[in-house]
């Protein structure tokens, strides 16, 4: 294994989660949730680099030896979806703890975000109001509300591969103006969306 395999997202760690929650800010960033406990979660970010092929390019030159399953699962994604943006996965708090065991593939005609976590395959339908989001990435860094946020516990998955459609969103799209000092987005209880 090398240094950018990130246990926590093995297929053996991801069975030991209660679910998880897929964040999306006007920021243009990600926010993976995984979910130990009640309280408890282990959160990583997923971001765009303006040069995402290339850093994409870099992590498959130095990690796909050891990685085959998942970066063939990501190859098969982007050759279905060539308008895709590729998101980068790090530890929250550590923008150098890079996981390229996990990916978030972003296909902005189909209006869908790919979850690949080592040989993991969730596909998640969004709404295109979240995608304009992510593309126009024009909103703060810190202290805003993500103006998409859905916790999929794991019964509704078990850590298959699986997609998700628009009618398993709670909510869907928030308006991030509505949405401040609102803490009732989350199935679970959430006090932080992106304060750090």
């Amino acid at each position: 294994m090398t240094k950018y395999f990130d246990q926590k997202l093995s297929q053996d760690a991801l069975e030991t989660y209660q679910g998880y929650s897929l964040q999306v800010f006007t920021s243009g960033r990600f926010k993976l949730s995984f979910h130990i406990t009640h309280a408890q979660r282990v959160e990583y970010y997923g971001e765009c680099p303006k040069r995402y092929r290339t850093a994409y390019e870099n992590q498959h030159s130095r990690s796909h030896q050891n990685m085959t399953d998942h970066f063939e699962i990501v190859a098969d994604v982007l050759a279905a979806s060539p308008h895709s943006l590729v998101h980068r996965v790090h530890l929250k708090g550590d923008n150098n703890a890079t996981a390229d065991n996990a990916h978030i593939v972003t296909d902005t005609d189909a209006s869908t975000c790919h979850v690949i976590l080592s040989s993991l395959h969730h596909q998640w339908h969004l709404p295109d109001e979240v995608i304009q989001a992510l593309l126009s990435a024009s909103g703060p860094r810190k202290g805003a509300a993500s103006c998409f946020n859905e916790y999929m516990p794991s019964y509704e998955h078990d850590w298959q591969d699986i997609e998700f459609e628009m009618t398993d969103w709670r909510k869907g799209y928030r308006s991030p103006c509505k949405a401040q000092g609102n803490n009732g987005f989350h199935a679970v209880p959430h006090h932080d969306d992106d304060m750090f």
